[in-house]
């Protein structure tokens, strides 16, 4: 079993130590373990379970609806409905993210060609 450190995670994952300690004080790390220095580590086949939290955090959605979900995926396939509806969920509002981001992203664009037309 190869254990990965949080300064590992934090590197593999894009996000910085202090947020993922403060993910594992909220109970969104269920299969974190100490080593006998006290540091965070968790075995490799379980990096998943913190790529998933990470995900959905950046996607948008809170922290009490993650740690929900993680809950439910502990409790295992008798959960599937509700963790694929919270999907669903999570889907539809990053979608919505998504479009309004083009939208804002058009803007932009378009001022700064209305620049480079004064500029030149």
């Amino acid at each position: 079993m190869e254990k990965l450190y949080l300064k590992d995670v934090s590197k593999e994952l894009n996000v910085p130590e202090y947020v993922l300690r403060f993910y594992d004080k909220k109970g969104l790390f269920p299969f974190l373990e100490r080593d006998i220095n006290n540091y965070r580590y968790i075995s490799k086949d379980k990096l998943e379970w913190l790529k998933v939290v990470v995900c959905l955090k950046k996607s948008g959605m809170p922290l009490k609806e993650i740690k929900k979900y993680v809950e439910l995926a502990v409790e295992g396939d008798s959960t599937i409905i509700s963790r694929f509806e919270m999907m669903k969920k999570q889907e539809i509002a990053t979608i919505k993210k998504i479009e309004c981001l083009k939208e804002q992203l058009e803007f932009i664009q378009y001022k700064k060609s209305l620049y480079e037309k004064k500029i030149k």
